[in-house]
């Protein structure tokens, strides 16, 4: 019965005609195109970081600018970790997506069938609701600027846990009913971690390494402990007017943002969903199929086209930031690639793909011959 929900799912879902594949450019002069872009946006002061892209499975170009630890004169090597932020979602989304696969999870079953001890006002929520960010429920990055929200400061042994997270603040009193409008909310994928957590018995940390660091070998990703202390080292973050990011304890994004990784282990994650090496294609298509109602939100990612030299182009992306660290990662299914993009800095332009400005759209429009 599950399998028939996800068919009837599917069938319901716009068919994207995707540009037939086309042979990667010469490399040489991919990579003097992209090298020229990366140089001149450090040059003027903004990114620092790292650059990969992929094509059909390789590593075509990559690049490391600038300093991962300014105070301390640290280079920013390709091999740099940071903390992945954002793209922790699309992890989560692809390990529910695999539940529902295997008839574990429905995406349209309330979130309190799987979870009783959810309060009833955010068991309503289904599935779907917290995949795409319709949830209705309390945000924990409410409040003003430049200050971070105390949920973010915990520490102790239940600062990393999902379950916690999902049973208290998540479980407060609802900003409005599910359904009704599109926010962007870190306690969705809180509540998504606790459902995987309930269903599989395991704890978020295990699931990220047995079903995706192993398969993949993976050697520099992982999730952030709750203990500060034992966290890995990663690229400090800078402000915009280059002061060092105001501390948190990144264990308490849990779900909606705690692992870790360099970008040349990202673009293999990359790779890996591009070739259905995780998730069924059939599933894939679901994960990266766009509600236009609510911004090109697909499940865990946005996804949109672009216009290419030989008809549109899709993009699936993937946007992340924490402090000091931002993160743009741009998967091309028409044309077998991947672009990852992880700065230090705010000053990076990583999030204007859209309006077509700043670096991520620039190297997006090397990468994929945009017009």
């Amino acid at each position: 019965m599950r399998r028939l929900i996800l068919q009837l799912i599917l069938s319901t879902l716009p068919v994207y005609t995707y540009a037939a594949s086309t042979p990667p450019p010469v490399a040489s002069a991919l990579s003097t195109a992209l090298h020229q872009i990366v140089q001149g946006a450090h040059a003027n002061g903004n990114f620092d970081g790292v650059v990969v892209v992929s094509q059909h499975g390789k590593v075509v170009y990559s690049e490391a600018v600038g300093m991962a630890d300014r105070a301390h004169a640290v280079p920013m090597r390709v091999n740099t970790v940071f903390r992945l932020a954002s793209q922790t979602k699309q992890i989560t989304a692809l390990l529910i997506m695999q539940e529902v696969v295997a008839g574990h999870l429905e995406l349209n079953e309330a979130a309190r069938q799987v979870l009783p001890e959810l309060a009833p006002s955010t068991g309503r929520v289904t599935i779907l609701q917290l995949l795409q960010h319709v949830s209705g429920l309390p945000n924990p990055s409410d409040g003003p600027d430049n200050v971070v929200p105390a949920f973010y400061l915990r520490s102790g042994r239940d600062a990393a846990d999902n379950t916690k997270s999902a049973l208290d603040f998540c479980s407060g009193a609802p900003k409005r009913e599910p359904g009704l409008m599109f926010e962007y909310n870190n306690c969705d994928y809180l509540v998504l971690g606790a459902l995987l957590e309930k269903v599989t018995g395991k704890s978020y940390a295990a699931l990220v390494q047995q079903r995706v660091i192993e398969p993949l070998k993976l050697k520099s990703w992982g999730v952030f402990p709750a203990d500060p202390n034992r966290a890995p080292q990663v690229a400090v973050g800078y402000s915009a007017d280059g002061t060092v990011e105001l501390p948190q304890n990144v264990a308490t994004y849990g779900a909606a943002g705690a692992v870790y990784g360099n970008a040349l282990d990202l673009a293999q994650w990359d790779e890996a969903l591009l070739a259905y090496k995780l998730l069924p294609k059939a599933a894939t298509t679901v994960m990266f199929t766009a509600d236009p109602k609510l911004y090109g939100e697909a499940l865990g990612s946005w996804a949109y086209d672009a216009k290419g030299a030989n008809g549109p182009i899709r993009v699936v992306e993937r946007q992340g930031d924490i402090g000091g660290t931002r993160l743009l990662n741009n998967l091309l299914p028409d044309q077998s690639a991947s672009i990852v993009i992880l700065a230090n800095t705010e000053r990076a332009d990583l999030f204007n793909t859209y309006s077509k400005q700043g670096l991520g759209y620039e190297l997006l429009k090397v990468v994929a011959a945009l017009q």
